[in-house]
């Protein structure tokens, strides 16, 4: 949901208090008035509070949806995916490159030439 319950709160307060003004400079007796103040005021809570849950509602994106659709992205195939090695490729460079031993012998090449 977006924002807090204290938005709903000052709203009610906010049609609380238009009403009153409105309807204080009519002839109704006070009774009336602040009747229809606490109704309006409730009502103004209630408004508030459902489009917060609709705002949040249609901000809200599961992570499962987002999810689906980059791995749906990622099975398209792509002209130049034969040119990338296949993860098992990367993954047994990977692993030779973690042997201390190999990348000391690769330094060692590397700073002779």
């Amino acid at each position: 949901m977006i924002g807090s319950i204290i938005s709903n709160f000052w709203v009610a307060l906010g049609t609380f208090t238009i009403y009153f003004l409105i309807m204080f400079q009519k002839p109704e007796t006070p009774f009336n008035i602040l009747l229809g103040s606490f109704i309006s005021a409730i009502f103004g809570f209630v408004i508030t509070f459902l489009l917060r849950y609709l705002i949040g509602y249609i901000l809200y994106t599961p992570e499962e949806i987002a999810l689906e659709a980059d791995s749906e992205e990622n099975d398209k195939p792509h002209p130049h995916d034969e040119l990338q090695p296949t993860v098992q490729q990367k993954s047994s460079s990977t692993k030779a490159i973690e042997d201390p031993e190999e990348i000391a012998k690769v330094v060692k090449t590397m700073m002779n030439s």
